[in-house]
């Protein structure tokens, strides 16, 4: 019987230094600036409660693996680099939840519901600020100035989201533009991140970086099919909720060139009030259109491109875990 796949096998070489990325973010609450004693809020306590809520910890991961594949990996500078990858991600919940008005993430309250979105903003702008300030600590410029991208690439992608809500006619280039933005550029900068610190040559360097993006654009299309294909109960939302906020996913994109087209567009045009009754209807469309299956082919042709752009880099425990991550990602559409 083959053994399954976890995230425990694939970070394996890296375990004690992704044991210290989370040390690392635990203390960034403590070392906080006081407040003073008339003040009524507990940044502390705020920054604690955020820093908390991560999840697969994939992005720092895939920056301290990549960092082991030329043999040069060890040290200080890829937890930093490891560090403020998973900071700029958690940032970018924070401003995710509060631009979308969640009121939970992973089971947790989120910081505009505890504390209202202008202080959740502004506890998401101090993450974002601690970690480039990790990324300053690689005292690599390369890195700096592609982390600075990466930030401009995530806000870019979350204003396209709001400009183009509710529109119902998005090429699938504009949707591979705003998934690369919101998703893949992160995964990029990960991948980049540890291969430039761990000696890798410029192909080399570039061979993984195109596995982030493939690993990254792959992630975000089994991330739309799983609002299709999982329960209500399992997502912890209704399915079809990026639709029903009026984004338009890959399946429903390649359902409309497949016969839903108007019952997708029936929901895009429909006012706000009849949008909950007309969102099954669409969600059924396109599961009967055929896109899903479409959209499956789209993230397994990714996942192949990510393992191509691993040819020729030399075999290692840390060859085998990207390879790995790549199935993981793979399975979680299962």
């Amino acid at each position: 019987m083959v053994e399954a796949i976890t995230q425990e096998n694939i970070y394996q070489p890296v375990a004690d230094d992704l044991q210290a990325v989370l040390a690392e973010i635990a203390t960034i609450a403590d070392r906080a600036p006081e407040n003073a004693p008339e003040q009524a809020y507990d940044l502390d306590a705020q920054l604690g409660h955020v820093l908390a809520t991560s999840g697969k910890r994939v992005r720092p991961a895939l920056t301290l693996i990549a960092s082991r594949l030329f043999g040069q990996g060890e040290g200080e500078m890829p937890v930093k680099m490891a560090t403020a990858v998973e900071l700029l991600h958690i940032a970018t919940l924070v401003h995710d939840d509060t631009v979308d008005h969640a009121d939970t993430r992973r089971g947790h309250q989120t910081a505009s519901k505890l504390w209202g979105r202008n202080v959740a903003v502004l506890i998401g702008d101090f993450v974002f600020a601690t970690s480039a300030m990790y990324v300053c600590d690689t005292n690599n410029v390369r890195l700096v100035r592609r982390f600075a991208e990466t930030i401009t690439e995530l806000a870019r992608g979350e204003l396209n989201e709001i400009y183009t809500a509710w529109q119902p006619n998005v090429a699938i280039e504009e949707y591979n533009q705003r998934i690369y933005d919101k998703t893949a550029s992160l995964f990029c900068t990960a991948a980049e991140g540890g291969a430039v610190l761990g000696g890798g040559n410029n192909d080399q360097t570039e061979n993984v970086r195109n596995y982030g993006y493939n690993i990254g654009m792959a992630y975000q299309v089994y991330d739309d099919l799983l609002d299709y294909r999982s329960t209500s109960e399992q997502l912890g939302k209704p399915a079809g909720h990026d639709l029903g906020e009026g984004i338009l996913p890959l399946p429903a994109i390649l359902a409309a060139d497949n016969g839903a087209s108007e019952d997708i567009l029936a929901l895009m045009k429909a006012p706000e009030e009849a949008r909950a009754d007309l969102l099954p209807i669409a969600v059924d469309a396109i599961k009967e259109s055929g896109a899903l299956e479409l959209s499956h082919k789209v993230a397994n042709d990714y996942i192949n491109s990510a393992v191509r752009s691993l040819d020729g880099i030399p075999p290692s425990d840390s060859l085998d875990s990207l390879l790995s991550l790549a199935e993981y990602v793979q399975a979680r559409n299962h």
